[in-house]
């Protein structure tokens, strides 16, 4: 759901009704859902009027146990909460669940990545993991156009990719001698979904790596099959995903390549630099409030947090 500019009646009348330090501790604004101490002490300084037209909350621990560890119950106490500090800028909750094998995008291997847009794996250590099973009818790659767009129809490059990563000039060292990892790096921007840019793997990393699996050929064959966790360790994200799409050249019984979904680690400093560029080009991100949850049971999986160029307290 979606709030800003709205009424102050009710929601001021509470916060005058006791005293400030006891209402944030009674609405849970204490020193654990905000950033750091500052912003805390920023909090403690503002009359209580003030505290209902600023984001006085960043996360939601709630969410975590109890009655509101369900995701529906979660997102209607943060909608009560935003709604309560009459914003005067929209914010969006927005519930994503894991995926399932029936999900539209379970057919992208996710490449999480850090600052430098080199592949790390999801636990830091390179290790990439694909959840579901690939099952194959018929060992024969793809060659319709209209197949291949279908595949990666909702697997597409964020607006950050497109609008500022695709006009950086990168040039990488040719490995291969024949100009085919600069064609890849240009092909890059349209077959890879996320926010990515082009970066250069280590030479050795890439040799061992992406060079075998271009020579050693497919690594899934007629039928179902569980795909094994490769090291990317070394890699780009970007040179990550075609080391995949070398090792699982062949759709799946719906018709669907192995695409690349390309991510930033959570805490990245990419995150802010990918949302400074956007607010410089005047597409700033939406401010929101993501509730990861597991599909199978509705329950919240990770804290709630506000994201976006107003997620700070004090924004009004």
């Amino acid at each position: 759901m979606k709030f800003s500019q709205l009424s102050l009646t009710g929601a001021v009348t509470a916060a005058l009704s006791v005293a400030p330090a006891a209402y944030a501790l009674k609405q849970g604004f204490a020193g654990n859902v905000m950033a750091d101490h500052n912003e805390f002490k920023q909090f403690e300084g503002m009359n209580a009027v003030d505290r209902m037209m600023a984001v006085t909350k960043l996360a939601w621990n709630e969410c975590m146990s109890g009655e509101y560890n369900d995701a529906n119950a979660c997102e209607n106490l943060i909608d009560q909460e935003l709604a309560a500090m009459n914003l005067s800028f929209p914010v969006d909750t927005v519930i994503i669940y894991t995926r399932t094998p029936e999900s539209p995008t379970s057919n992208a291997w996710v490449i999480p990545m850090d600052e430098n847009s080199m592949c790390v794996g999801k636990y830091g250590d390179g290790r990439l993991f694909y959840e579901f099973d690939w099952c194959v009818e018929e060992e024969k790659s793809m060659s319709s156009e209209d197949s291949i767009e279908k595949s990666r129809e909702l697997i597409k490059p964020s607006k950050w990719t497109k609008m500022i990563a695709a006009n950086k000039n990168v040039e990488c060292i040719d490995v291969d001698g024949d100009g085919d990892l600069d064609a890849w790096h240009n092909k890059a921007m349209k077959v890879m979904g996320g926010d990515f840019e082009i970066a250069c793997s280590e030479i050795d990393a890439y040799e061992q790596k992406v060079k075998k699996a271009k020579e050693e050929g497919s690594i899934v064959h007629k039928g179902c099959q569980k795909l094994p966790e490769i090291n990317c360790l070394g890699l780009s994200g970007v040179d990550a995903c075609r080391m995949i799409k070398e090792m699982v050249p062949y759709p799946n019984k719906n018709g669907k390549n192995m695409e690349c979904f390309l991510q930033y680690l959570p805490e990245s400093p990419k995150k802010k630099e990918i949302e400074r560029d956007l607010v410089s080009i005047k597409q700033p991100p939406k401010t929101k409030v993501v509730i990861y949850a597991k599909k199978e049971t509705n329950k919240v999986i990770s804290v709630p947090r506000m994201t976006g160029p107003n997620a700070k307290i004090g924004a009004k």
